[in-house]
């Protein structure tokens, strides 16, 4: 080829190029049902512009262009893709069992959820087709500081997609969890005051570890450099503020020992569970302390659930305390895809529906630091919506369709 032929035909590439550059989305209007925006009033009918994989417009006089795909949400509510604030989906082998949780070590900051995340696994699916497009997804229970946790979009289909926040923070558990899963092998810790411990000694040699960094620094290089420490380095992010410590405790007395943490180092913090929370709701909303809390209505199944009940969400909410849903899958209490019915029971227990719906949308994601992107239908959030039969805290709707990132992932009727 000559140079004049290659140049032409460089020049036609980077035309070309720009031209589907500059070319508009193609754009999906969702039409004709209730659309329930949760940071705004109901619009009913409304209608929802999408393109280029964002939020472009939500209203009830929209222009739809002419080429826009339509689908007809009539009869139907339109919400924005649920949130599950607290899961371990994807880390289990749903077919061989195992714990979602590494413990070789009762202090693992180091480890990725995303390094363990399976985004094909069957029970991510079976999430999506519920309606809900992002977790929180979480080592469990077993290790004291078990990871570092990750906010994913469920209807990723490629592994360059899945981490919409990673990582999204630490999780830590205080309780029975730790206790049993070393206690039996009598191994630190095997009670209560062993968990603490952990975390205090973990946090206090990272805090060591930053010291010797700072001074580092100070020195100009005068001193050689400290050894990069993968497990320390997550910790001393949540001293300085620049992570979250999202912190499963059920018990009241758990609930106090997390709160004295939270005080000692100055932490940035998330409660999970907190079915005992009522007894202290007044100090956890006085530290401003979101909790994500589980079902309500399964009765109890373990010893730090035998106060569970249906008022908590709603008795904590009235204390003060922002209060977010999850479903509670890898207890084996609940089904993830339920995640609508634990809010629903939540309303049960005298909380606002208002509230029950944030909670499995805007306020949890809000809590897991993701409110700008997901959570509610605003224009330049996520195109991620799904659109019920009805509403979706009555346990008789179902979806019927499922968009996430702007495209239909899962629909159970025809769009034209």
């Amino acid at each position: 080829m000559t140079r004049q032929a290659l140049a032409f035909v460089v020049t036609v590439s980077v035309a070309l190029a720009v031209a589907l550059a500059a070319a508009p989305a193609p754009v999906t209007a969702i039409r004709g049902g209730r659309v329930v925006p949760v940071a705004g009033p109901v619009i009913d009918p409304g209608i929802v512009l999408l393109a280029g994989g964002t939020i472009t417009a939500v209203g009830a006089n929209v222009a739809i262009p002419k080429d826009a795909t339509v689908i007809d949400a009539n009869g139907g509510w339109v919400l924005p893709g649920l949130v599950d604030a607290h899961s371990s989906i994807g880390l289990v082998d749903e077919r061989r069992g195992g714990p979602p949780d590494e413990l070789s070590d009762p202090n693992t900051p180091q480890l990725l959820v995303l390094d363990g995340y399976n985004l094909f696994d069957r029970g991510v699916r079976r999430l999506v087709m519920a309606g809900i497009t992002t977790a929180l997804v979480t080592p469990g229970r077993g290790n004291v500081i078990g990871g570092q946790a990750a906010v994913v979009r469920l209807a990723a289909a490629s592994p360059d997609t899945v981490a919409l926040l990673s990582p999204a923070g630490l999780k830590l558990s205080l309780g029975e969890g730790p206790k049993k899963a070393f206690g039996e092998k009598s191994r630190l810790p095997g009670t209560r005051m062993g968990a603490a411990f952990v975390v205090r000694k973990a946090l206090l040699d990272a805090a060591e570890y930053a010291r010797k960094w700072k001074a580092f620094e100070a020195g100009a290089g005068k001193t050689p450099a400290p050894a990069k420490d993968l497990a320390l380095e997550p910790l001393v992010r949540l001293l300085d503020g620049r992570s979250t410590a999202f912190i499963e405790t059920y018990r009241a007395d758990d609930i106090v020992t997390a709160l004295r943490l939270v005080d000692e180092f100055k932490l940035k913090a998330v409660l999970i569970g907190c079915t005992e929370g009522a007894r202290v709701a007044a100090e956890i909303a006085k530290r401003t302390i979101p909790v994500i809390v589980g079902p309500m209505g399964t009765g109890p199944r373990r010893t730090e659930t035998e106060e569970v009940g249906l008022e908590v969400a709603a008795r904590l909410a009235h204390a003060g305390v922002t209060v977010a849903i999850d479903s509670e899958d890898e207890m084996g209490i609940g089904a993830a895809e339920e995640l609508p019915l634990a809010a629903a029971l939540a309303v049960k227990g005298g909380l606002a529906p208002d509230a029950a719906l944030g909670g499995i949308t805007l306020t949890a994601a809000q809590i897991l630091g993701v409110g700008d992107r997901v959570g509610s239908l605003e224009p330049g959030k996520e195109a991620d919506v799904v659109i019920f039969t009805g509403d979706p805290l009555r346990y008789t709707s179902r979806v019927r369709t499922v968009i996430a990132g702007g495209k239909v992932v899962y629909s159970t009727e025809a769009s034209r």
